[in-house]
């Protein structure tokens, strides 16, 4: 059935048929978005910084007890492709598993690994070096510690789905670790 239509082709006020549930001059209800819990909690500043702490403390043991040579950072360089492998593998974990608490991801991720791992040592390297050294040197580190961080990320995923292939499935009215409410009332 036709409504009747105004010059220009809208309908006329009124006329057109509400639908169920609905009066016709009704907007529907919006609908807000879940309130995100703030990233920037005084929780998460004591851990980045005592996360910092410790990671900038075995940074600075570790450069004492395995010096830099002449001519190229060996030290500095396994150190940062070590921290970022470790940054990738636990965060392919976190983002995996959805375990550990924000406190946790950000005392262990950004303060103690962001600690431990230091780009400003190579600049200070390059900013030393011959041109081609530094050039060389920065690259080297930029693909290894990509190279490690994108391996560490395949070897932890690729562990987790072996496991969730033989984990069995829950049982209803039983919940799994670390997943919400499987189906039961507990």
């Amino acid at each position: 059935m036709d409504q009747p239509k105004k010059p220009g082709g809208r309908a006329a006020p009124g006329s057109a048929r509400p639908t169920r549930g609905m009066l016709s001059n009704a907007t529907p209800p919006t609908i807000s978005p879940p309130r995100q819990a703030p990233r920037i909690t005084g929780r998460n500043l004591a851990a980045v910084a005592v996360g910092g702490l410790c990671g900038a403390g075995l940074r600075v043991g570790l450069g004492l007890w395995f010096p830099d040579g002449p001519g190229f950072p060996a030290a500095t360089l396994a150190i940062n492709v070590a921290g970022t492998a470790a940054l990738g593998a636990l965060t392919s974990y976190w983002q995996v598993t959805h375990r550990g608490p924000g406190w946790l991801r950000a005392g262990i991720g950004t303060g103690f690994l962001g600690a431990f791992t230091t780009f400003s040592a190579l600049v200070l390297f390059a900013l030393g070096a011959a041109p081609g050294a530094a050039v060389l040197d920065l690259a080297i580190s930029l693909v290894l510690c990509v190279a490690a961080a994108w391996a560490a990320m395949a070897v932890v995923e690729r562990v987790l789905d072996r496991g969730a292939a033989v984990e069995p499935a829950p049982v209803a009215g039983t919940q799994h670790p670390g997943t919400p409410d499987a189906g039961g009332t507990g």
